[in-house]
């Protein structure tokens, strides 16, 4: 039924189905005859505890006693031996009633916790990662954080993009670890790179940089993988690469991962990466993205995404913001809508026509 799917229909279910619950137990109660089943009634507030707030609760709490008490009445309850019996079941359905009640307030007070954290990371999540502008110089830009977790927003991904006197100047990282201490590492990563973009001319003194401000505020089993790009005014590419999965080049359908000529550590375990240069064209896509992409797994045989043939087709397709979302449904759709990693994708296009 197409209607579910509105956010609208949903609540209203929501909100309806304890009754309709009740109402439920109710046409079976007076179709099985002399056994009642009347006490099933208590369902229907046990069930409003958890889809409804405590109001709605407590109308379905006293709903289910009144549906009790006339049910026994048409079940013949209030005669002989039955009575007791009557009686003792209106007051255990009162009694869930009012602990239904209770469950659904402190429900209440958990999502709004919940909420509160959750504004609470997203705004900080905003303050680390601002919003990538549309074009930097000779560059298109688009980018996209996908947390693995649904209740936060916030993680240990990163990337940034700096107009520079040397060029456009990129970077993508990914913290080793979760949690708060991943996201100070990150923002110290961003603050130092932010800093010293416009200052360093070459990207290994900038890398060598990073390193050691990564070093002094990380712990003994703590880095970075990352990689710094640059393109300068003649389209010319340089990428210096620190333990991270190398970026894929998009061009004429095909993409293209532009592998470290030499290995190097993460930042903060001593970085030293070997620069590769290329020359870029107009049209020319790049895709820099941190392992969670990657490493994301379909879900019947556990194959992990293959981002070499994805990726061009669905990046490489539209205006760079729609191949972005192409690439993240197809991201998702992958991953059967569960992935076990952040993923922090940041893609750039070569138009000549950009302002500088």
């Amino acid at each position: 039924m197409p209607w579910l799917t509105h956010p609208g229909a949903r609540r209203w279910l929501r909100r309806v189905a304890p009754g309709l619950v009740l109402a439920g137990i109710a046409a079976i109660d007076q179709l099985t005859g002399p056994e009642p089943v009347l006490g099933l009634v208590v369902i229907a507030p046990l069930l409003g505890a958890n889809i409804v707030g405590r109001r709605l609760t407590a109308a379905y709490g006293l709903a289910a006693l009144i549906c009790a008490a006339l049910l026994g009445v048409a079940d013949h309850q209030y005669q002989g031996l039955a009575l007791q019996a009557q009686l003792t079941r209106l007051l255990v359905i009162a009694a869930a009633g009012a602990l239904a009640v209770v469950a659904a307030a402190v429900r209440e007070r958990r999502e709004a916790r919940l909420a509160d954290v959750q504004r609470v990371a997203d705004v900080a999540q905003r303050a680390v990662l601002p919003p990538i502008p549309d074009r930097v110089g000779l560059l298109r830009l688009a980018a996209h954080y996908e947390s693995a977790a649904r209740e936060a927003s916030l993680g240990g991904d990163l990337y940034a993009a700096l107009a520079t006197p040397h060029g456009v100047r990129l970077l993508i990282g990914d913290v080793r670890g979760k949690g708060l201490e991943a996201v100070r590492l990150a923002s110290v990563l961003l603050g130092a790179f932010r800093e010293r973009a416009h200052e360093r001319a070459d990207l290994r003194t900038l890398a060598a940089d990073l390193d050691r401000a990564v070093s002094r505020v990380a712990g003994p089993e703590d880095f970075t993988t990352a990689v710094l790009a640059q393109v300068d005014d003649d389209c010319c590419l340089t990428v210096v690469n620190a333990g991270h999965p190398g970026p894929l080049l998009v061009r004429d359908g095909i993409a293209v991962p532009l592998a470290p000529a030499q290995a190097s550590p993460p930042l903060g375990l001593g970085a030293h990466p070997v620069p590769l240069t290329l020359e870029l064209q107009p049209g020319d896509r790049l895709l820099l993205y941190t392992d969670g992409m990657t490493e994301a797994r379909r879900a019947g045989d556990r194959a992990f995404f293959p981002a070499e043939r994805l990726v061009a087709p669905t990046l490489g397709s539209g205006s760079l913001p729609e191949g972005l979302g192409s690439l993240r449904r197809a991201l998702i759709q992958w991953a059967d809508g569960h992935l076990d990693d952040d993923v922090a994708l940041l893609a750039v296009e070569v138009d000549t026509h950009a302002g500088h």
